[in-house]
């Protein structure tokens, strides 16, 4: 069992970038200098410690995020490797949310790449401090110092390098430390490092690039910007500070480099991490609610002292071992076998013990204190997103903001009888990841599965099929349009019938007019002199809302549509809300047929993260989808490795294969996020098949 640590001996750190760029090398770099794997992974043969699912193992790709931890020095340094394509973003928003630091990693060749670009908008978005890695400096034509243009052009980003490589390409043999003047070169073992002084033919180039460094720290204290500038020395410790406070304020990026593979930068990685990432920070406030009370905040500060609470941000189900729910404290402290409350679901769990991860590895510790990350076992109810807290203090945090899906499919069984079957499966999947959803569209009778690209949803299909032997058909999405009207208009309708004793009778007269485009619904009760009852008004308004649920053209709920009712009869005898219902209903339908209706299609707001070169293609692409292009945003586009983002808004229908079209139009140099932006009306012969298509659908529906 390991030992305990303090919340100010804790370190957590997520390792993102690109694909490609080694960062799962980098975990296993770590854990064997710290002794906990003998030898690092690779992807050819499926070796590496966080790539443990057998399709991650096949495919050579990260898919989900693993946590790894790494003793040093007195700290405790959590570590979570993240996917690099965006397919599995989510994998990363998660792990940063919870995380005190990124380690963004950047090829010594390729430089910054469209996901690196799309990582620091969002890392600057939030204020995450941030540290760089620039790997496989043992890679031919690499190059430090033209890597850290790069960075500073593209990023447009403050840098400060903490340490120069030791050669380059075949050369690479270490690294040299600026703050300490130091050289770190690994042992043959690569599992500790011979540390020496700064070679003579290499001094002066590093006292340069100290200068600059110590320059750099002195910016982030007035003392010490003081003190530099009567031409004092700064000392190693007041260096660290200098670039620690900006680094908390995400305004200062240190940058180091080395080789994963070769361990060359690793130890001193560790150092950085140690010496400059922020512990958890306590007094930190977190906001949220009360169960099953959304609208009563309610504020958790973090404390060691304070009454327990902690997210669960990734839920692991293994076929045999059962659920891993990966949690981070928020405040006070977990310790086994305590019972819990979850907050996000009113339920209670029993936790047992308590783990940290390496890789698929359990290592049992003997309690998870404020700021720390671990991952408890088998708890029945508990999944992504909840909160689980002390009983007595029950607070849900809605601290983990997830990506929306952008690519579907609409799932059918090949065979009767396997429904349910496939339903409880995805149920699981959607548990264990909250960027896939699993849900039947009432408006278009299709049961849809939605997730963050192709190839996420392709192996979740793949591995469906396979373990479990179901036959499961996937189709394009049909999309939800709605109905609106155009204009003004009045209508009448006399609901009244005779059956043998009390019969029914309701009458009503009804105007109705366009509301502005996402107005909803809205009901004016203009009834005077008694002419229609109090008590069959609402009658009359469930007749309005029904009669919404299906329009005049092909059936799709009516939106935006203002009913005012102004005159109608009644019965003393036969009058009942039922028949007021059935009129109101009856005479909206009369209204919006004469009300001038249309249809309405959903827009989505889009963005296009793309490379120059490519720009052209994706402009021409976004106006042959019936887009509309709302803004640019280029970086330096002088520079080799400018990335641009194309903001639009595209119609719904336009956009199902978007994820494939894009990877195919920019070799997969590409990348976007959608969101629901508004709903906007169509005509002509693209509303003439909408029409056409979903009759067709309807009577096929009605011969089952």
């Amino acid at each position: 069992m390991l030992k305990e640590y303090k919340s100010d001996q804790i370190r957590n750190v997520a390792i993102i970038g690109h694909g490609s760029t080694g960062k799962s090398t980098i975990l296993d770099s770590m854990l064997l200098m710290n002794g906990k794997i003998d030898k690092i992974g690779t992807p050819q043969d499926g070796t590496l410690t966080s790539d443990y699912d057998e399709e991650e193992k096949s495919r050579q790709i990260s898919i989900r995020s693993a946590l790894g931890f790494v003793e040093h020095d007195d700290v405790k340094i959590n570590i979570i490797d993240t996917p690099g394509m965006s397919d599995f973003i989510g994998e990363a928003r998660a792990a940063l949310q919870v995380a005190d630091a990124a380690i963004l990693v950047v090829d010594s060749v390729d430089g910054v790449q469209i996901e690196t670009e799309k990582a620091w908008r969002y890392l600057s978005e939030h204020a995450i401090p941030r540290i760089i890695f620039v790997n496989k400096m043992d890679k031919e034509r690499a190059n430090f110092e033209k890597i850290i243009e790069n960075i500073e052009t593209n990023l447009n980003a403050k840098v400060a390098p903490l340490c120069i490589p030791l050669g380059e390409a075949d050369g690479l043999k270490g690294i040299i430390d600026l703050i300490e003047m130091k050289s770190l070169t690994p042992k043959q073992d690569g599992k500790s490092v011979n540390t020496a002084e700064v070679p003579a033919e290499l001094k002066d180039i590093a006292q340069k690039h100290r200068n600059g460094l110590v320059e750099l720290a002195a910016e982030g204290v007035d003392e010490l910007i003081e003190k530099f500038l009567d031409g004092g020395e700064l000392t190693v410790e007041e260096i660290r500070l200098g670039i620690l406070e900006q680094l908390r304020q995400a305004k200062l990026h240190p940058v180091i480099c080395g080789s994963a593979l070769k361990s060359v930068g690793i130890r001193n990685l560790m150092n950085v991490i140690k010496n400059f990432v922020p512990a958890p920070e306590i007094g930190k406030e977190f906001k949220g609610h009360n169960t099953n009370d959304s609208k009563t905040e309610k504020v958790v500060k973090s404390a060691p002292d304070a009454p327990f609470a902690a997210v669960v941000w990734k839920t692991y189900i293994d076929q045999y071992a059962g659920r891993f729910n990966y949690l981070k404290v928020i405040s006070g402290e977990l310790l086994p076998d305590t019972e819990v409350q979850n907050a996000t679901k009113n339920s209670r769990e029993r936790v047992s013990k308590l783990y940290t991860m390496v890789g698929s590895k359990q290592c049992e510790i003997p309690k998870l204190v404020c700021g720390d990350i671990g991952v408890v076992v088998k708890l029945e109810k508990t999944t992504t997103l909840d909160t689980l807290c002390d009983s007595k203090n029950p607070v849900v945090l809605p601290i983990i903001d997830l990506p929306h899906p952008v690519f579907s499919y609409a799932i059918e069984s090949g065979k009767k009888g396997e429904e349910d079957k496939i339903g409880q499966i995805f149920s699981r999947i959607t548990d264990e990841n909250p960027t896939i959803t699993y849900v039947f569209n009432p408006e278009t009778r299709q049961t849809v599965l939605s997730g963050m690209g192709e190839m996420q949803l392709d192996i979740i299909l793949k591995s469906i099929r396979e373990k479990n032997k179901l036959d499961i058909i996937t189709k394009e999405p049909r999309i939800a349009y709605r109905e609106t009207i155009t204009k003004k208009a009045e209508a009448q309708y006399k609901h009244k019938k005779q059956s043998g004793g009390h019969g029914q009778y309701g009458e009503v007269h009804i105007r109705v007019e366009p509301l502005s485009r996402g107005g909803g619904y809205e009901f004016v009760n203009s009834i005077v002199g008694g002419v229609i009852p109090k008590q069959y008004i609402p009658g009359c308004e469930k007749g309005f809302k029904e009669g919404m649920e299906e329009g005049v053209l092909a059936k799709f709920p009516v939106v935006d549509i203002k009913v005012d009712l102004f005159f109608g009869s009644y019965h003393d005898v036969d009058s009942s809300e039922m028949s007021f219902k059935i009129a109101g209903r009856s005479a909206l339908k009369k209204a919006m047929e004469a009300a001038g209706p249309i249809l309405l299609e959903p827009v989505m707001e889009v963005d296009i993260y793309v490379d120059k070169d490519y720009m052209g293609d994706i402009l021409n692409d976004i106006n042959g989808r019936r887009g509309r292009v709302l803004g640019m945003g280029a970086k330096d586009e002088e520079s080799s490795g400018g990335i641009s983002v194309v903001k639009a808004t595209v119609p719904l229908a336009e956009m199902l294969r978007y994820s494939i079209d894009l990877r195919a139009m920019t070799s997969g140099k590409a990348t976007f996020e959608m969101n629901f932006s508004h709903y906007d009306p169509i005509s002509g012969k693209i509303a003439e098949k909408v029409i056409e298509d979903r009759k067709k659908m309807l009577e096929e529906e009605a011969n089952k």
